[in-house]
């Protein structure tokens, strides 16, 4: 299930609730704006949701994604770390991946996505999970990073 919609419909299709905390701190920091900054972001204020963070900077001239920071959990479960990488020099993260997409569709809508992708990874112990991603902006305007939360099913 997918959704570019308000808050408040994407949180019914939330299927974890470190997703739902996660969104309800985004919407905290937005005061009044169509979304917040990267710099109205505490990690202190969510130390229980880290480990399943990623922010991924949104670059221009041309489009390109570049994971800035990734939680460990999400480092362990991939078993590699990207941070640093640009989404076009990995591959299957590409303009044609479906990654690429979910970030795409926050940069255009300026507004919270979520998608439930089939895990396919290295590890035979995660089942599936989720996604959020949240749009932040320097200028209260253009989304120039996207503040992201992982929730994994294992079996």
């Amino acid at each position: 299930m997918e959704t570019g919609d308000d808050t408040h419909a994407i949180a019914s299709v939330l299927r974890y609730d470190s997703l739902r905390r996660g969104l309800a701190y985004w919407h905290s920091k937005r005061r009044g704006r169509p979304m917040p900054a990267r710099r109205d972001l505490d990690p202190i204020e969510i130390p229980h949701l880290l480990p399943w963070v990623l922010l991924i900077d949104v670059l221009r001239d041309p489009l390109d994604f570049r994971y800035r920071l990734i939680g460990t959990e999400v480092v362990a479960v991939s078993r590699r770390d990207f941070t640093g990488f640009r989404f076009s020099e990995l591959a299957g993260k590409g303009p044609e991946s479906v990654l690429w997409d979910n970030c795409l569709t926050v940069v255009r809508t300026r507004a919270p996505f979520s998608r439930r992708p089939p895990y396919i990874g290295p590890r035979d112990d995660v089942h599936s999970g989720q996604n959020l991603l949240m749009p932040l902006s320097s200028d209260g305007e253009t989304v120039d990073m996207i503040f992201q939360l992982i929730a994994y099913q294992h079996r």
